[in-house]
């Protein structure tokens, strides 16, 4: 087959690296040239305990790639302290030595050439066809160096309906991932949307910032796969709506697009299988964005989601949780 894959993030990234490893098929990488220095937008460096088996599927050592876990296995979230397989990683570098021997183009792809073409292209979802209740949140991002070590934790945005995180990226806590998500649309300034964050952080310098666009609506499985082309990650879906997780999940949904690579009837039954669960959460997320409270069952879906992203809140902790996430979301930015 000659194969297409647009997009060199992680899951296109993957893809290239397991086929070349397993097949003799023609694949080649396609991207655009990004505007921000790391090349990769947005710059999420989260994952769970799924990620060393499917790294050491693509030949590498995933220790190569960890840069922190939290003590004790422990996060604050919203003042809830959980229990989190959750840690960081250098995706940039990981990135890097997944395309070894690979090129990348920059040229637009001719669809006439290939037999088929996968859409890796995150929430851009550039070569699928648009989805009919697509939901994006806004997502800005800072790393920053900090005085006194920081701590894994997730909170709500003041004002509006959103989440916040701050994530260190070494293991004294001074190098730090900090930032917020938003709906789509929300006219807010940067500054204010992640200030609940930077509250707890003493800064002493800036590396680096972004903004981007992160795809909360969970899959529609009727609309991975359009002919030739299969999407793939965030650009079938495939983010945890209640988390904003994806890394794992693209890892995931890459390994099962190559073992089904001749089967598209098998490629989405296998999505479907694993992911299935996104769609509730998606439902449940969308009403807490309008600034409403989940209901029970709701709540079940959001905390199943925060579980599926390596979070673990007991069900005792989840009222107290709700009433915290209700003052944040009424009080000002």
């Amino acid at each position: 087959m000659r194969i297409a894959v647009a997009g060199s993030g992680l899951s296109g990234s993957y893809i290239c690296c397991l086929l070349q490893m397993r097949s003799d098929h023609a694949v080649h990488l396609y991207d655009i040239r990004h505007k921000i220095a790391c090349g990769i937008h947005p710059c999420g460096y989260g994952v769970d305990e799924h990620f060393d088996p499917l790294i050491l599927l693509a030949g590498l050592d995933p220790d190569r790639y960890r840069l922190h876990n939290p003590p004790h296995h422990l996060a604050q979230l919203e003042g809830v302290v959980a229990r989190t397989t959750v840690f960081m990683i250098d995706k940039p570098r990981l990135i890097h030595d997944l395309q070894q021997g690979i090129d990348v183009r920059m040229d637009a792809i001719d669809a006439d050439e290939y037999d088929l073409i996968v859409d890796a292209t995150g929430q851009a979802r550039a070569y699928a066809p648009p989805l009919v209740r697509d939901l994006k949140a806004r997502v800005i991002q800072w790393r920053v160096r900090v005085s006194v070590p920081a701590t894994t934790s997730f909170l709500a945005t003041r004002g509006l309906p959103g989440y916040a995180w701050v994530m260190p990226l070494n293991q004294d806590g001074t190098d730090v991932h900090v930032g917020a998500g938003c709906e789509l649309g929300n006219r807010t300034p940067a500054r204010e949307l992640v200030r609940p964050a930077f509250r707890s952080l003493n800064v002493t310098s800036v590396t680096c910032a972004c903004g981007a666009f992160i795809r909360l609506s969970g899959p529609d499985f009727s609309n991975i796969v359009s002919g030739k082309i299969w999407a793939v990650g965030e650009a079938a879906g495939l983010v945890g709506p209640a988390s904003g997780a994806g890394n794992v999940f693209a890892l995931q949904s890459a390994l099962e697009l190559v073992e089904h690579l001749r089967d598209p009837v098998g490629y989405v039954a296998a999505l479907r299988r694993r992911f299935a669960p996104l769609i509730p959460e998606a439902a449940a997320v969308r009403k807490v964005l309008t600034g409403r409270l989940p209901n029970l069952s709701e709540l079940y879906h959001i905390q199943r989601g925060w579980r599926r992203a390596g979070v673990v809140v007991a069900w005792r902790d989840l009222p107290q949780l709700a009433m915290a996430m209700r003052r944040a979301y009424a009080s000002p930015a």
